[in-house]
């Protein structure tokens, strides 16, 4: 089998963290609601967030920091989804290299890698920490790797990381049991997209044909 770079997303792709996720930034900014924050993923969730200062609570930054606490401490508690670690461990196996590209920031995604026993699979994570850009990660993931573009492939649930792939012409499958569903990939073509799954079934079957 072919050893391919399979670079991850980890909110609603690895762990199911986005209910967490979702009501931290509602309390953060009151007055968003849920479908703005579904939209805060259809471009750069940072940048797009920043759009929304007009909005944010005021806290002190001592309150800021006790939320953003008890947001970690809740997050490191989520479940990965059904079947995940069994599909990482068994592309760990076949020597597969994998990577995660993701927006949390360390403190947000290191304790739950660790606590999920899945940290030492990932050759690379590169966190919010490292860039709030996915575009650029994914063109030093390349660099790094050597890695071409049919020896590449992205695992994502929202419609911002799509279009960030699209610029780094990196192959993307979409799933549908995070952040987004069907109806936000389906709103404009990308070249880039090999297809929108429902199941971990069904990437098993891409990632490991």
């Amino acid at each position: 089998m072919h050893n391919k770079v399979i670079i991850f997303d980890m909110d609603g792709v690895l762990f199911d963290t986005i209910p967490y996720a979702e009501k931290n930034t509602l309390e953060g900014y009151p007055g968003m609601t849920s479908a703005m924050y579904k939209e805060l993923h259809s471009g750069n969730y940072h940048e797009e967030l920043k759009k929304h200062a007009p909005i944010k609570k005021e806290e002190t930054r001592e309150e800021e920091e006790n939320r953003r606490i008890a947001y970690a401490e809740k997050k490191k508690d989520s479940p990965l989804f059904e079947g995940i670690k069994e599909l990482l461990n068994e592309l760990h196996d076949f020597a597969h290299i994998l990577v995660l590209n993701t927006n949390a920031f360390e403190k947000n995604c290191l304790p739950l890698l660790e606590r999920a026993d899945i940290k030492s699979l990932f050759d690379m994570i590169a966190t919010a920490d490292f860039s709030t850009d996915k575009v650029e990660k994914f063109e030093i993931i390349k660099e790094k790797y050597a890695s071409h573009k049919s020896d590449t492939i992205f695992i994502t649930d929202a419609l911002g990381d799509v279009r960030d792939a699209d610029i780094a012409g990196i192959p993307t499958v979409a799933v549908t049991w995070g952040v987004h569903d069907i109806t936000f990939f389906n709103r404009e073509k990308h070249h880039n997209l090999i297809a929108v799954i429902n199941t971990v079934k069904e990437l098993r079957g891409i990632l490991l044909p």
